[in-house]
C-alpha cells in the first residue's frame, strides 16, 4: 500500500483543498503518513498571497527536496503550483507533479501520472466548483470545521493575485453545500465556519442579485447537530441588508463579523479599486452594530500601498479610533508581479512602512483595549477546545488558581486569529459551558464557569 503526507500552508481555503485530497486519495487506498520522511509521496499545498507567503513555500519545498530519499515523490499543489508550476518544476528537478488549485480533486489521478514518471502538471480551472468535496478527512479541532461556499473571486483589487490563481468567482450549488454540512454535522461537526474570497457574494453568479448568503444561511440553519455557524470574509460592496437581518435574526449565526477593508482614506482606496470610503464603512459597522447587539468585529488593513501619504496614515489612525473594531490585522505591501499595484509610482520605503505599521498597530491596541473592556462581566457560551497546562510566567495562572486550565472560544473568537477564552473546572473537549468573563491580556480572556 502507498503512503502520501500532506504539508499545508497558507488560509483555511487551502486547508479544506488538502482535506479533500486527503479523503480522495484515502478512499483510493492511499495510507496516510504522519511524518514526511516516512511517506512515499509528499504533497505540499502552497500559498502565494504575499511575499512571506511564498518564501515558506518554497523554503518548505526545497527543505522536502533536499531530503528526499531514492524512490519517494513530492507533488506541489495550491496556489504557488498555479502561479509558478512549469517554473517550479524546471528550477527544481526532484518535484514530481504539479497540481493547481483548480485541479487538486483529479489528485488520485495525477498521482497515478506520477508513479507512471510522467511528471504531470495540471493547472485548468475546473468550470464549476462542485466536485465531490465527500468524505472529507477533518484535520481541525474536535466539533469545527470550516465549508468552502465558492471559489475564485472576481473584484479587481490592484494588490491583489487571487484572480490568477484561483479564477473567477463560482458559487457552489446550495444543494451541495447541504449535502457537505450534513455530512459535517453527522461527524460531530458543532461549529461550521463558511469561507471563500468573498463569502457575502455567494449566489451571485448564480442570479441572486442579493439576498444570496442570507438564504443559504437560513437553509443551513435547519442542519440538525449545527450549534454555530460562523462566516469569514466579508467584502463591503456585497454585504446586504439581507444579510445583516439573518446574522441579527438566526441564533445559529454567529455574531461575528470578518470583513476585509484594507484601508479607510477614499484616495488609496481608489489606487487600490476598492469600493467605497472610510465613511461609508463605518455607516457599515454601526449598522452590524445596531442590528446585531453584542456583535465582534474584525478587519485587516495594508500599510504602505504606493501613493500612501502621511494624511492617508493620519486619517486611517484616526478612523481605527472612531470604529474601535475588536480585532484588526495590518499587512505592509507586499508587490506582486503581475497586478496592477506593481506598476504604480509612489512607493513607500520599507522603513517608512514599518514605521507606519508600528502606528497603527499602537491605535488599534488602544481600540481594542476598550472593545474588550466592555465585554468584561458578560457571560459567554464557550466550545471547549484544549485542556493546557500553564507555565509560570502565564499572565491568567494566578487567577485562575493553578496550573491547569481549559481553553476555548465564544462566537467572539475566530480559530487560530483571534485568541482564546481561559477558565478552570469541569469541561469535556468538543462541549459548550457557559463563562463569565472576569479578565483579559493582550490577546485571550480568562473567567469562571457561569450562566448565561
Amino acid at each position: 500500500m502507498s503512503s502520501v503526507s500532506f504539508v499545508s500552508l497558507g488560509c483555511a481555503k487551502n486547508l479544506v483543498d488538502t482535506e479533500v485530497m486527503i479523503a480522495k486519495l484515502g478512499a483510493a487506498g492511499y495510507e496516510l503518513a504522519p511524518e514526511a520522511e516516512s511517506a512515499d509521496t509528499i504533497v505540499i499545498n502552497t500559498c502565494a498571497f504575499i511575499d512571506p507567503a511564498q518564501s515558506e513555500s518554497t523554503d518548505t519545498i526545497l527543505e522536502h527536496a533536499q531530503r528526499k530519499r531514492r524512490g519517494q515523490q513530492i507533488v506541489v499543489a495550491g496556489c504557488l503550483a498555479q502561479r509558478y508550476g512549469e517554473q517550479l518544476q524546471a528550477l527544481i528537478p526532484e518535484i514530481d507533479g504539479i497540481v493547481g488549485t483548480g485541479a487538486y480533486g483529479s489528485i488520485v489521478e495525477l498521482l497515478d501520472d506520477v508513479h507512471a514518471g510522467k511528471k504531470p502538471i495540471r493547472l485548468d480551472f475546473e468550470a464549476e466548483p462542485e466536485h465531490d468535496f465527500l468524505p472529507r478527512l477533518i484535520t481541525t479541532p474536535r466539533a469545527t470545521a470550516y465549508l468552502k461556499v465558492a471559489e475564485g473571486c472576481d473584484h479587481p483589487c490592484t494588490f491583489c493575485i487571487i484572480p490568477q490563481l484561483r479564477g473567477k468567482f463560482r458559487s457552489r450549488s446550495e444543494e451541495s453545500i447541504l449535502k457537505e454540512a450534513r455530512a459535517l454535522a453527522a461527524g460531530g461537526t458543532k461549529e461550521l465556519i463558511l469561507i471563500a474570497q468573498d463569502t457575502s457574494m455567494y449566489g451571485r453568479d448564480r442570479g441572486a442579485r442579493r439576498g444570496g448568503l442570507a438564504q443559504l444561511l437560513e437553509s443551513l440553519h435547519d442542519v440538525d447537530g449545527l450549534e454555530w455557524i460562523r462566516l469569514l470574509y466579508l467584502y463591503p460592496a456585497t454585504v446586504d441588508r439581507e444579510l445583516i437581518d439573518a446574522m441579527a435574526n438566526l441564533p445559529k449565526v454567529c455574531k461575528y463579523m470578518d470583513m476585509p477593508l484594507q484601508h479607510a482614506h477614499p484616495d488609496v482606496l481608489r489606487r487600490m479599486l476598492r469600493p467605497s470610503n472610510g465613511e461609508r464603512y463605518l455607516e457599515i459597522v454601526n449598522e452590524f452594530r445596531e442590528r446585531v447587539p453584542g456583535i465582534t468585529m474584525r478587519s485587516t488593513f495594508i500599510v504602505g500601498f504606493p501613493g500612501e501619504t502621511e494624511e492617508h496614515v493620519s486619517y486611517l489612525e484616526e478612523w481605527i479610533g472612531r470604529a474601535e473594531l475588536d480585532r484588526v490585522g495590518f499587512f505592509e505591501y507586499s508587490a506582486q508581479d503581475g497586478t496592477p499595484g506593481a506598476t504604480l509610482e509612489g512607493a513607500v520605503n520599507a522603513k517608512e512602512r514599518r514605521r507606519r505599521l508600528v502606528r497603527l498597530r499602537e491605535a488599534q491596541r488602544r481600540a481594542s483595549e476598550r472593545a474588550r473592556a466592555r465585554r468584561i462581566g458578560s457571560t459567554v457560551r464557550v466550545l471547549v477546545e484544549e485542556r493546557r497546562r500553564l507555565r509560570k510566567s502565564d499572565p491568567f495562572r494566578a487567577a485562575l488558581g493553578g496550573a491547569d486550565a481549559w481553553v476555548g472560544r465564544s462566537q467572539g473568537e475566530a480559530p487560530g486569529v483571534d485568541g482564546g477564552i481561559f477558565f478552570a473546572g469541569e469541561a469535556e473537549v468538543g462541549s459548550f459551558v457557559d463563562i463569565t468573563l472576569d479578565g483579559h491580556g493582550p490577546f485571550d480572556f480568562y473567567g469562571h464557569v457561569g450562566e448565561l
